[in-house]
């Protein structure tokens, strides 16, 4: 093997192990505090923590309403599994509501069988698992290893209840976003596909995590801002 050929190969290499080196620099450690106002009024918080442990993730959120909102409970989603080369790879996700188990919904991912194992209400449902799929939690984190490009993005995500790809068009704006933790370089995110239109902002400089997110629910709009950004 002549000299050239022997650079050719090392260098190849290099490249390997530097954009699998990229693929897991990210934090093993974020908390992510927001405020959440519908039509404008303060209606409860959102706290967040991501933890990687070696090659295994755990995710949840906690939602407090505050005022007259508390009396509705809390409601907690968590999520776990694999980190990968390609991101997040979840195997468990549970969303609850309070303590009514009746609204407990929990989702087994069998990523060998390729099947989505559906409880809901108590009942079992099972339904063939897309590639790439996201629960509702994970995808927002999943961004930290694959930022979206500009231009049309679609995402299979399961919200416990339903697996569906969900159509994205993302755009960069020209000036920063505002939030009470800091002003935030973002990409847009904006649902297509949706009557109820998802709106996500990804802070650029900042791993790409979520830094608001507006949703319109039954002609309310409910808006979630960062307050607070931990990252180790």
């Amino acid at each position: 093997m002549n000299v050239g050929k022997l650079v050719r190969v090392w260098l190849g290499v290099m490249a390997l192990l530097m954009s699998t080196t990229q693929a897991y620099a990210v934090p093993k450690s974020i908390k992510l505090v927001y405020e959440v106002k519908r039509n404008g009024q303060r209606f409860g918080n959102v706290t967040e923590t991501y933890s990687q442990n070696g090659k295994q993730y755990s995710l949840q959120s906690i939602t407090k309403g505050t005022g007259v909102y508390a009396l509705l409970g809390e409601r907690k989603l968590t999520s776990q599994g694999d980190v990968t080369k390609d991101g997040l790879r979840p195997k468990h996700f549970e969303s609850q509501q309070s303590s009514n188990a009746k609204k407990t919904l929990i989702n087994d991912f069998d990523w060998k069988a390729r099947t989505l194992n559906m409880q809901v209400k108590g009942q079992t449902e099972q339904v063939a698992l897309l590639p790439a799929t996201q629960d509702l939690l994970s995808v927002m984190y999943q961004f930290m290893f694959k930022p979206p490009a500009v231009g049309p993005l679609k995402l299979p995500i399961t919200t416990g209840k339903r697996l569906r790809t969900h159509q994205y068009q993302v755009a960069a704006p020209s000036s920063k976003l505002a939030t009470p933790a800091g002003e935030f370089k973002v990409l847009e995110l904006t649902e297509t596909d949706d009557a109820d239109a998802k709106k996500i902002y990804l802070a650029t400089e900042k791993f790409a995590l979520p830094v608001k997110i507006v949703v319109q629910d039954d002609g309310a709009t409910i808006e979630q801002l960062l307050t607070q950004m931990t990252i180790e």
